[in-house]
């Protein structure tokens, strides 16, 4: 048997005497002031309105499944824990970076690329389809267009991230794999960079991942330290050559159409003579017509008209030389009686030059 607990010796058992608090409450009326302060607190602390902001969406779940979508403003809800309300921002851009890291102190901002990371090395470097090695670095924008997707499809929208940063590097090797070095380098970044972003459409629809790729933009594109300097020449030879090339383009645009000019010019003014040709023709046939039907009713003066109207046309332009054989002088008379002086003429040998018009002419 255990032993007996030893005897307390001492004064008389200690008693408690605390005041006695009343709180008592005659009739129903405690329990309705119970009851509203229930509900006043279920409400304050269940948060039964909030509001929704304009770049975002309210998705309301009552026990944590959907029940709908609301608009910016402000809205009401049963409150916790019968329904909750999830407010994705929908309009924000978001960005995720391939191959480097920008770092916020204050308000500068850094970077760190794949020259100083290893890791950020192991990312940025890949194959190119001509089997050359080449450094990548590439930002990718994208934005929520499907809320629900966005939500409940993965566990969490930093879960949503690393799959896009997943899914964007696969994009970007296999676009990098399938060309060559110079596509990546100089001349075809833009498609580089525009099918990019379609492949990571079509994987982001393909997983519902509830974003839309907004954009891709090529950083920094370099071969490995080792090779650099040589990549940089090969790259400057191949642009001074689209240069020449584009120079040569500017100048075949610019001379094409002043030839082409040149060309339909000249035909539009052969065309003019041919038909200012064709209409002269014309009109001497009409003309020579019109003259045989007069010459057929009366011969002699239709030939003393043409014979006269002929010589008032040709004399005026014409200048008659007249020789005196017997003086061997000289003398040039126009057709409106005015001779040229001539020194040592008598009026008797010009009577004689003028007697003998007959002469040569």
């Amino acid at each position: 048997m255990p032993p007996d607990k030893p005897e307390i010796v001492g004064g008389p058992p200690f008693k408690p005497n605390f005041p006695k608090l009343n709180f008592e409450v005659p009739g129903y009326a405690g329990v309705a002031i119970a009851a509203f302060f229930l509900v006043a607190m279920f409400f304050v602390l269940g948060k039964p309105a909030y509001t929704v902001a304009p770049d975002e969406e309210g998705v309301v779940m009552t026990f944590g499944r959907y029940t709908k979508t609301t608009r910016p403003g402000l809205h009401f809800k049963w409150p916790w824990p019968i329904q909750t309300v999830e407010r994705p921002k929908v309009s924000e851009v978001k960005r995720l970076e391939f191959g480097f890291r920008s770092m916020t102190r204050g308000t500068q901002t850094t970077y760190q690329d794949f020259s100083d990371n290893s890791l950020l090395l192991h990312e940025a470097q890949m194959l190119t389809g001509d089997e050359n090695v080449v450094n990548v670095s590439m930002v990718v924008q994208y934005r929520i267009d499907n809320s629900l997707h966005y939500l409940f499809n993965f566990e969490s929208p930093s879960a949503v991230e690393s799959a896009l940063q997943d899914i964007g590097e696969a994009a970007l090797r296999q676009v990098v794999g399938d060309r060559p070095i110079d596509h990546v380098l100089t001349t075809r970044k833009f498609e580089v960079q525009s099918e990019v972003e379609r492949k990571m459409d079509e994987l982001s629809d393909l997983y519902q991942m509830g974003v839309s790729i907004v954009a891709v933009q090529l950083q920094d594109v370099k071969p490995p330290r080792q090779v650099e300097a040589a990549f940089q020449e090969v790259a400057s030879a191949r642009e001074d050559r689209e240069q020449i090339i584009n120079v040569a383009r500017g100048y075949e645009n610019e001379r094409i159409p002043t030839a082409e000019g040149e060309a339909q010019s000249m035909l539009l003014e052969a065309e003019g003579y041919k038909t200012a040709r064709i209409a002269e023709a014309n009109g001497d046939v009409a003309r020579f017509k019109a003259i045989a039907a007069e010459y057929a009713s009366a011969p002699e003066v239709t030939r003393a008209r043409l014979y006269l109207e002929t010589m008032s046309e040709v004399l005026p332009k014409m200048r008659i030389t007249i020789v005196d054989e017997a003086t061997g002088i000289v003398t040039l008379k126009s057709l409106g009686g005015g001779g040229l002086p001539i020194p040592g003429l008598t009026p008797k040998a010009s009577s004689s030059a003028s007697g003998q018009e007959g002469g040569s002419r």
